[in-house]
């Protein structure tokens, strides 16, 4: 196969990015210039992008380990938007290299770009302001042609958000900050808790640890079988600030004054949460807490209404309403000895999810539901 060039201009303000050319690209003799080509112009068009510029790693396919300095070229030219498709986005981005990796891995093939797709990331390659937005090649789109629309509505839009934003500002629209409080002294934490009695809606969450899979030599009767044990609680009334904290202090009178304020906030404010009520309201009514369960919402519950035929995760949740990279492998293999990290999750958890219950709101009224 020959040489294949890339097409556009090198000085847009928006690169996409492939590993390879297309078998169909040959007859022309530049990238996307086949069908798959095709296909990926017309959902650009449908995001609102006119000018862009696309190249690749490995132009020269009789060549398949000669590839181009792209970070090089990147550093540059400077290109704000970055759109990186499929397992290529690994070269810039090493955190959608795949950790747990099946018996047939191919890096060529396989990222975890099914997670990273339509964040916002920066990669430490680059040495000047930018977004990088990873999302699914062409051929995977057309594999599974309902990823179409979403790709143009969740990624390529997105992207086209961040461009119009540096277009009209010269900068880029720096990425949101959650502000987690994780260390109180107790005083304070009453304090942050008698002032969310004001607020009209808290973002809700529980952390639970569950018992160990058992090995050769410690069995586990109780795995699978326990729900598991609540060891943290994130609360928010802002998108860009929450609290998360243990429900056992090492003073009894702590505890006891700690669980009667929140079962006082939980009482009388409305709560809010993702998959609330088949989880987090079923911990509380176990710890005895009352929640006013017919004026709490579930943003889980909220989408099925919205979008039936789509995922209801709080990660795609996030994808497609928020700017928030991708977070949720922070909980990953956590234990006791991480409570701090886990605690700031569990505030991202809830800052994210206040988020996207007001859009889901917004999104219902514009609906008329």
């Amino acid at each position: 196969m020959p040489y294949i060039h890339s097409k556009g201009s090198i000085t847009s303000p928006v690169w996409v990015i492939l590993d390879t050319p297309y078998a169909g690209d040959i007859a022309k003799g530049y990238l996307f210039s086949s069908g798959y080509g095709y296909v990926f112009d017309q959902m650009m068009k449908d995001a609102g992008f006119n000018d862009y510029y696309v190249t690749c790693y490995r132009p020269d396919t009789d060549h398949k380990d000669a590839y181009r300095n792209i970070e090089g070229e990147l550093n540059q030219y400077k290109p704000p938007i970055i759109i990186l498709l499929g397992a290529v986005s690994q070269h810039l981005l090493p955190q959608l290299k795949l950790t747990t990796r099946k018996k047939n891995y191919n890096p060529d093939k396989d990222s975890a770009i099914s997670k990273w797709a339509g964040s916002l990331c920066t990669s430490d390659r680059l040495h000047y302001p930018h977004y990088i937005v990873p999302t699914f090649t062409p051929e995977d789109i057309t594999k599974q042609w309902k990823q179409r629309d979403i790709v143009v509505s969740c990624d390529l839009a997105k992207a086209q958000a961040e461009l119009e934003y540096w277009q009209k500002h010269g900068v880029l629209n720096p990425l949101p900050v959650i502000d987690a409080k994780i260390d109180f002294e107790f005083d304070e934490l009453l304090f942050i808790l008698k002032e969310m009695m004001h607020a009209e809606w808290v973002s809700n969450d529980i952390e639970t640890i569950y018992p160990k899979k058992p090995t050769k030599t410690q069995p586990s009767q109780f795995y699978k079988i326990l729900p598991g044990y609540p060891i943290t609680i994130g609360l928010a009334t802002s998108n860009t600030a929450g609290i998360s904290f243990e429900l056992f202090r090492e003073s009894n009178t702590e505890s006891v004054e700690l669980w009667k304020t929140l079962a006082k906030l939980l009482k009388n404010v409305r709560s809010v949460g993702q998959n609330f009520f088949n989880f987090d309201a079923n911990f509380y009514e176990m710890l005895g807490f009352i929640l006013p369960l017919a004026d709490c919402r579930d943003t889980m519950i909220l989408h099925h209404q919205l979008w039936p035929e789509l995922q209801h995760k709080l990660q795609f949740l996030a994808r497609q309403y928020t700017r928030h990279p991708y977070w949720k492998d922070e909980a990953a293999g956590w234990s006791l000895k991480h409570m701090r990290e886990m605690k700031t999750y569990n505030v991202k958890d809830v800052c994210v999810t206040l988020e996207i219950f007001h859009c889901e709101i917004a999104e219902l009224k514009s609906r008329g539901l």
